[in-house]
C-alpha cells in the first residue's frame, strides 16, 4: 500500500513538471510558480500563493501559464483525504 502511495506522488509530481518549452519564458516562469502554489495548497499548511503580482496583474502570458500550472498541479491525490489534527 505503501509503495502504491508514494508511486501515485511520483507521478503527481511529474506531471507538474510537464514541458512548456514551446511557451514563452513568463508562460513558463507563471506555470512553475502555479505548480508551486497547487503543491503547497495541497500540504495543508495554508500559504500566499507564490506568484510575481506585477506579472500576474499585466502579462497575459505568465497569468495563463499560472492559472494552468496551479490547475494541472492541483489533481488530487491519493493522500490528499488525509486530514491532520493536533489532538
Amino acid at each position: 500500500m505503501r509503495r502504491s502511495l508514494a508511486g501515485a506522488y511520483f507521478v503527481i509530481l511529474a506531471a507538474c513538471m510537464t514541458p512548456t518549452d514551446d511557451r514563452s519564458p513568463n508562460y513558463q516562469l507563471g506555470f512553475g510558480d502555479g505548480c508551486t502554489t497547487a503543491s503547497t495548497e495541497t500540504a495543508g499548511a495554508p500559504r500566499e500563493p507564490r506568484r510575481n503580482r506585477a506579472l500576474y496583474e499585466n502579462d497575459a502570458d505568465y497569468r495563463s501559464g499560472w492559472l494552468s500550472g496551479r490547475a494541472q498541479c492541483l489533481a488530487p491525490g491519493p493522500a490528499s483525504g488525509f486530514v491532520r489534527r493536533n489532538n
